[in-house]
């Protein structure tokens, strides 16, 4: 199971000092500051209904996901998944959402997702999670996610989670 850091203040940099400024920091900060912006532009938070998912293509959602939180988080699904999201996971083209995210993504990264969700139905602000994973090869996935509401109002029981996931791999490290 991955080691997770739940959540990481902007701009905190890995365990490894090594992984400043890579392509998974990159992923997830851009979707935060991309969230900021639109945030600043609505006047308000942003709600699924003000994405345009026919847009949603493209480098920038590459890593991007969507997945409706249901009150039991095991059970929520992933509405929308970027390319290079799916082919992390082994994931089909189109998501699947009669299945849950649980049956969908590998079981090391079921705790980040679910705990993700959950912390982000519980605050308005990004949720950043960072952590490393052991690989049977013996290096490292050192992985960054982070989790945005979608939800105009925080006490509807339905909540969407903005996202974006990228990692890389790390050779062993020799003591």
């Amino acid at each position: 199971m991955p080691t997770a850091n739940l959540p990481a203040p902007a701009g905190e940099p890995l365990e490894s000092a090594n992984v400043s400024g890579t392509a998974e920091r990159r992923v997830s900060e851009q979707l935060v500051t991309d969230w900021e912006q639109e945030t600043r532009r609505l006047g308000h938070a942003l709600a699924l209904m003000t994405l345009d998912t026919s847009t949603m293509s493209g480098p920038k959602w590459a890593h991007r996901f969507i997945i409706d939180v249901h009150p039991t988080v095991g059970n929520s699904t992933l509405v929308f998944y970027g390319a290079r999201f799916a082919s992390l996971f082994g994931l089909p083209e189109k998501p699947d959402q009669s299945v849950p995210i649980t049956a969908q993504l590998p079981a090391r990264y079921v705790p980040v997702f679910i705990n993700g969700c959950i912390a982000s139905t519980l605050t308005g602000a990004a949720v950043r999670v960072q952590g490393s994973d052991e690989r049977e090869d013996g290096g490292q996935e050192l992985y960054r996610v982070a989790f945005i509401r979608l939800s105009l109002d925080p006490r509807r029981l339905q909540h969407f989670a903005l996202g974006a996931f990228n990692y890389r791999v790390a050779a062993r490290q020799i003591a």
